[in-house]
């Protein structure tokens, strides 16, 4: 199976199936800001009484870990961040597990995800995906299970037509309008196309052409 990693869908096969990304954070937003307030404003205020102690030459100054609020805010901060991360995971080690033992050769396209994390409007959604992580759970149960994972070059598997094998150059649109493209036609051959699954169909041939 070939796979084709993204934003609006986890991962799509070129079997046509979408893994859903779950915004895990959306349920825990409110309570996640809440305590994220408290303890920006309680660590100022800790801050503000350390110097004060500094300034006028207390014999034993106050620490962070001496105030008690601060520390509990940031514990809660803490709690809910792993409590986010935990569900991603989980996502990530059940649909990998699902994976391996459906396919015995699985190409993904090797995406330069550093790179692509210094694009600001797109690093949180990135960083949302765990597609690093993904990745690298796929590797290690591919070993496990004696399965194969192939990353290929992803330039232009989006814009190759799988049907005719027509290069489309983002149909003349500037990459921000072809980004919003989620089905085209190929102006060679007339076929309609799912961006995602017609890339990831894409990958998976590359993948089998490199064996």
């Amino acid at each position: 199976v070939g796979g084709d990693l993204g934003l609006k869908s986890l991962l799509n096969l070129s079997d046509s199936y979408k893994e859903p990304i779950h915004h895990f954070e959306d349920k825990y937003r409110k309570k996640l800001h809440h305590w994220e307030k408290l303890r920006s404003r309680r660590y100022l205020l800790a801050k503000q009484a350390i110097a004060w102690d500094y300034h006028n030459k207390v014999l034993a100054p106050r620490q962070l870990d001496d105030f008690k609020n601060y520390q509990k805010a940031r514990v809660m901060v803490a709690k809910y961040r792993q409590k986010i991360a935990n569900q991603r995971l989980d996502q990530l080690q059940k649909f990998t597990t699902k994976l391996v033992k459906q396919y015995d050769i699985i190409v993904l396209e090797k995406l330069n995800i550093k790179g692509m994390l210094k694009n600001h409007k797109l690093a949180r959604a990135i960083t949302n995906a765990s597609w690093s992580k993904l990745v690298s759970i796929l590797q290690y149960k591919c070993d496990w299970y004696g399965k194969k994972l192939i990353q290929v070059n992803p330039a232009y598997t989006s814009q190759i037509c799988i049907n005719c094998g027509k290069n489309n150059h983002r149909l003349g649109l500037d990459k921000s309008e072809w980004l919003d493209v989620r089905e085209w036609d190929c102006p060679n051959c007339g076929t309609r196309l799912d961006r995602d699954i017609n890339a990831a169909q894409v990958i998976l041939k590359k993948g089998l052409a490199t064996q």
